[in-house]
């Protein structure tokens, strides 16, 4: 059973830290970095409590937390650490290499600073990808805080870059990919500076260090925290309650889209179920993907707690909203061919037409209501929000594990996004980064994991492409046969005219009636057939699971192929969140176009 307050995530907000090493930065000039750092996070932490006191119904009862990640490289790292430290700040340490090796880039005294921290810190991070002293290795780490950051600080002498992964080349894609950055001046010229694209009226596509606008950080901290942890307002606050609250798991059975999968021959009956999972059955189908990260400490906790209760949440009530959907746009059209036929059936049986009239009244309150229903109960918008956000937090599943929760990756930084954005991200905050080295044994659990999740999102297209390709052939040709019946109905009418013998006559019915009925009726039906194909889309449903089983294809065969590299698996990790996240934009674009309406 999942609990409420399972869903509930915890109010944080995460802080890196860039800057220069000495002599670039001064022993001199440390206090005046640390003093700054204090002071951002003392107004951070107001700015939190702030927010958890006007919204306790959305995040937990704990304490907002505050974090600090941090490379702990001398000079700036570990002034910002220190001064977190001494706040009381959660400290997350992410290192270029293994400590042995990265302990040759320190004196003695530096080391056992840095060394002091990595202890307090609640999870220590090493990437064992690169040579000792190869800059590409602090490239990476760079880039891993910003993965890792809603903000960051930089604590740079705002000169050009002096070398690869430099804190200018940080700070130059901190601004490209939205994340705000504070400038702390180690001279103290001026008070810390914010550079941020939120700041602009409207969001550049790739802004730049000369470009972005500026604004003094002290009055701006506070809106900017809230801009990036408050929850969504208006109708995307009320979907976010509805979601916590389990709106869209009622009503998890249904027969009509079951049963037009089963009539066409799409399913078996041994693979038709009339109920959709339950958030049980969604999290059974999840725990495989983190279980094998379960020994991880805390990090392992909240992916087998907090993030399996979330997706199962929402991969149920994906399902749920969609099986409703489905099934309610089924009826409708079902229903519109039924009150044809009783509408023609008063032809055939006169005396009994105020009787089908009563009917057909009834048949067309009942197509009204239904449609009332869905569009009231919203499942149409339920089904695409919910799908969003389940797809989006099996992909973290994944990520964390890299350390990457690439909190403003996704919608390039909007400061508004959708609730299901905001609600993931919300997730990723509470992650700590998971402990130890990421060496080879460490890289081919991931690697393996990304391959089952593949694997299964292969055979999830490869089924939905058949399944789709074979409802849509055999609705298209009982139309077809519909169709081929009325012309045969008037050819055989118009025979009858020429040899009058062929004139036939049932209880008084003539053939001239019973030839109106069907002419009338058989198209009428495969209107009906070709509506269901159209609101279904079965056909770009069945081409676009056949092109991301290709896609994913040879992903998978790429990703076995490679070398085993933390790099390599991240760029192949970017990859697989971009197939599974266009097809789920393609997917939403292509659905809410067809809300359900009246046939007609």
């Amino acid at each position: 059973m999942i609990s409420d307050e399972s869903l509930r995530p915890r109010l944080a907000l995460r802080f890196g830290v860039t800057g220069h090493r000495p002599p670039r930065l001064s022993l001199d000039h440390h206090e005046i970095a640390r003093q700054a750092c204090t002071e951002l996070f003392r107004d951070a932490e107001i700015a939190l409590t702030g927010i958890h006191k006007r919204f306790p119904e959305v995040f937990s009862e704990e304490k907002p937390t505050l974090r600090l990640v941090t490379a702990l490289a001398s000079g700036a790292d570990t002034v910002a650490a220190e001064a977190a430290y001494a706040e009381g700040i959660a400290l997350s340490a992410c290192l270029p290499f293994p400590s042995e090796t990265y302990s040759k880039d320190f004196s003695e005294e530096e080391w056992r600073n840095a060394e002091a921290l990595a202890k307090a810190a609640d999870g220590t991070l090493a990437i064992d990808d690169f040579a000792p002293s190869d800059e590409a290795a602090y490239e990476a780490i760079g880039r891993l805080v910003l993965a890792q950051s809603d903000i960051l600080i930089a604590i740079w002498d705002g000169e050009p870059a002096r070398g690869r992964g430099g804190t200018t080349e940080v700070v130059a894609e901190a601004v490209s990919r939205h994340i705000p950055v504070i400038h702390i001046n180690p001279d103290g010229r001026h008070e810390p500076i914010l550079l941020w694209s939120g700041l602009h009226e409207e969001l550049p596509d790739r802004p730049s260090i000369d470009g972005v606008l500026r604004i003094p950080a002290k009055g701006a901290l506070p809106s900017l925290v809230d801009a990036l942890c408050a929850p969504p307002e208006g109708d995307e606050f009320t979907s976010l309650q509805d979601f916590m609250r389990g709106v869209a798991l009622a009503g998890k059975s249904s027969i009509e889209w079951p049963f037009l999968l089963l009539a066409t021959g799409a399913k078996k009956w041994s693979q038709t179920s009339f109920a959709s999972p339950g958030p049980a059955q969604s999290r059974q189908y999840f725990e495989p993907l983190v279980e094998p990260f379960a020994e991880l400490g805390r990090f392992g906790r909240r992916l087998a707690g907090p993030l399996a209760d979330r997706f199962a949440r929402a991969d149920a009530a994906a399902s749920a909203s969609a099986l409703q959907f489905r099934s309610s746009f089924v009826t409708n059209f079902a229903l519109a061919a039924l009150a044809v036929m009783l509408a023609l059936t008063g032809l055939l049986v006169p005396s009994a037409k105020v009787g089908l009239i009563l009917a057909e009244l009834f048949v067309i309150l009942s197509i009204i209501l239904n449609t009332r229903r869905a569009n009231l109960r919203n499942y149409h918008q339920l089904w695409i929000d919910r799908r969003h956000l389940a797809e989006r937090l099996r992909l973290l599943a994944i990520s964390s594990t890299m350390g990457r929760l690439s909190l403003r990756d996704v919608e390039d930084g909007t400061t508004h996004p959708g609730w299901e954005t905001w609600y993931a991200r919300a997730t990723a905050r509470e992650l700590e980064l998971p402990p130890g080295t990421l060496d080879q044994d460490y890289l081919a659990k991931v690697r393996n994991t990304m391959l089952a999740l593949i694997e299964d999102q292969i055979g999830y297209h490869h089924r939905n492409k058949h399944i789709m390709e074979h409802a849509n052939h055999r609705l298209h040709r009982m139309g077809d046969f519909l169709f081929i019946g009325t012309i045969l109905f008037c050819l055989f009418f118009l025979t009858a005219k020429v040899f009058p013998a062929l004139y036939v006559e049932f209880n008084g019915i003539g053939l001239t009636q019973i030839v109106t009925v069907a002419t009338a009726l058989f198209p009428a039906l495969a209107a009906s057939l070709y509506g269901i194909r159209m609101q279904g889309d079965f056909a770009a449903t069945a081409e676009r699971s056949a092109a991301i089983e290709n896609r994913l294809s040879k992903l998978r065969a790429s990703l076995a192929a490679d070398q085993l590299s933390y790099s390599r698996l991240v760029d192949r990790f970017r990859r697989l969140s971009e197939i599974m996240l266009s097809d789920i934009h393609q997917w939403q674009q292509q659905y809410e176009t067809r809300p359900l309406s009246l046939p007609g």
